[in-house]
């Protein structure tokens, strides 16, 4: 590893997944200790003098600060749970779990840590965002780089206590009251992607001057999860320059005093004054730990649910397109804020994830949804108008009648016999006539059908 790194004296470290929830299972989260999430994580201690003034006085100044820097649409879903479309709600624990975790293929490498805090969105169409916060065993740049990787994966070895199990499941039965994130009847597992998201803020003491090993180069390898000092190295295992070149496209250095990378699962924040624990700077802890991490969180939130949408569009595509259609208009925003930072972190992360690569697809396939739709109606069309035209081949109601009559004497069947059969007959055959006259109507009895199975 690279020997002349910086010195860190502070840093947050977040990992991000998917769940489904259902609303009755919110009671099950606050039997085992969450509460919603505060406004503010700057109240004043119930027990000073004043309280509850200063707490009224910290609430007025933290929505009127989001009121004057942030879009009502994304202010209102993501802080103030004031959004009376579609609302969000957070909870919040803070309980401690000391969390061994063990890398190599031998399991060998072992990473110490501590989960502080752990953190529920809940979307109003029951997906939800969990977010767990973690502490390295030391504050140096190897054990942060150990630890994201450790994070990333939803099968990593972990020891809690006395049990040995992987971090999915450890994530499960100690975080989410028992929901599942992985197995085979577990429908978010199909569009959550293989990997936890990590969310990283990093503060050095060491400004960037050439004097340590580069800011940049560490924010692609710890983004990444790449062995730090291999950009350095210049070794088989180091990235080539363009390959480098093209992630850091996507950095954000908008001072010259840190460098960010928004990259599909992970963002990091690397940089000299840029972050501290609550109790030394709130101003910064806040900044990363609520506000710019709620931007990331309604990213991914975002993404998870266009890649939902374009994975079951053959279920149904009339239902699917409706419901996109509504999820855009109400979820996608250009721009967040009134100030052009959030805006820039925002357009970061949405680019990293790729949002608008699956939103095009998406459209791609309802257009190709729309020119096959009109189509299987011209043809439904032409065949009720062959049909029509067959029936009006006849000359009347009696020629039909006298049809029927003679074939019913050459094969010798009684009257109710043969126009019981005849009735039969005709019902069965216009079954697929309809499903193919009516697809949409079919359709529309089955899913009812199917969802009465269920209920029953």
């Amino acid at each position: 590893m690279e020997s002349n790194l910086p010195t860190v004296d502070a840093a947050l470290i977040k990992v991000t997944g998917v769940f489904s929830y259902s609303k009755k299972k919110i009671s099950k989260f606050l039997d085992i200790g969450y509460q919603p999430m505060p406004l503010s994580d700057n109240l004043p201690d119930p027990g000073s003098p004043n309280y509850e003034s200063k707490k009224a006085e910290e609430i007025n100044s933290t929505k009127n600060y989001y009121r004057d820097t942030y879009y009502s649409e994304f202010a209102s879903l993501m802080f103030t749970g004031e959004a009376e479309k579609n609302p969000m709600k957070a909870f919040q624990r803070n309980q401690n779990f000391d969390v061994t975790f063990y890398l190599g293929i031998k399991k060998d490498r072992i990473i110490k840590s501590r989960c502080v805090c752990q953190e529920l969105f809940l979307f109003n169409n029951e997906v939800g965002i969990l977010s767990l916060t973690f502490e390295p065993e030391t504050l140096d740049i190897g054990c942060i780089s150990d630890l994201t990787v450790a994070l990333k994966s939803f099968d990593t070895s972990v020891e809690y206590g006395n049990c040995r199990t992987v971090f999915h499941e450890f994530i499960s039965a100690n975080i989410l009251a028992g929901v599942q994130l992985r197995g085979k009847y577990v429908k978010v597992d199909d569009y959550s992607g293989s990997k936890f998201k990590i969310y990283s803020v990093i503060n050095t003491i060491d400004p960037d001057d050439g004097s340590k090993y580069s800011r940049d180069k560490l924010v692609f390898e710890i983004g990444t999860g790449s062995r730090i000092g291999d950009l350095g190295s210049n070794g088989y295992n180091a990235p080539s320059k363009e390959y480098f070149d093209e992630l850091m496209g996507n950095s954000i250095k908008v001072f010259n005093n840190y460098t960010g990378l928004a990259l599909l699962d992970s963002f990091t924040v690397i940089g000299n004054g840029v972050f501290q624990s609550k109790d030394k700077h709130f101003h910064q802890f806040n900044t990363y730990n609520r506000v710019y991490y709620a931007i990331y969180i309604l990213n991914l939130y975002i993404r998870y649910n266009i890649f939902r949408f374009n994975a079951v569009f053959n279920d149904n595509p009339v239902k699917t397109r409706e419901e996109f259609e509504i999820f855009i208009n109400d979820y996608n925003y250009s721009y967040i804020s009134f100030n052009f930072l959030p805006n820039i972190f925002h357009q970061k992360i949405h680019t990293a994830l790729k949002i608008d690569d699956e939103i095009i697809h998406f459209e791609k396939r309802l257009d190709s949804l729309a020119t096959k739709i009109q189509e299987d109606q011209e043809k439904r069309q032409a065949t009720l108008l062959g049909l029509v035209s067959v029936m009006t081949g006849l000359s009347s109601f009696s020629d039909i009648i006298d049809l029927l009559e003679k074939f019913r004497s050459q094969i010798n069947w009684s009257n109710g016999l043969f126009y019981t059969s005849l009735v039969l007959i005709s019902g069965v055959l216009s079954v697929p006539l309809l499903i193919y006259l009516f697809p949409e109507f079919s359709k529309k009895i089955k899913r009812k059908w199917n969802n009465r199975k269920i209920k029953t």
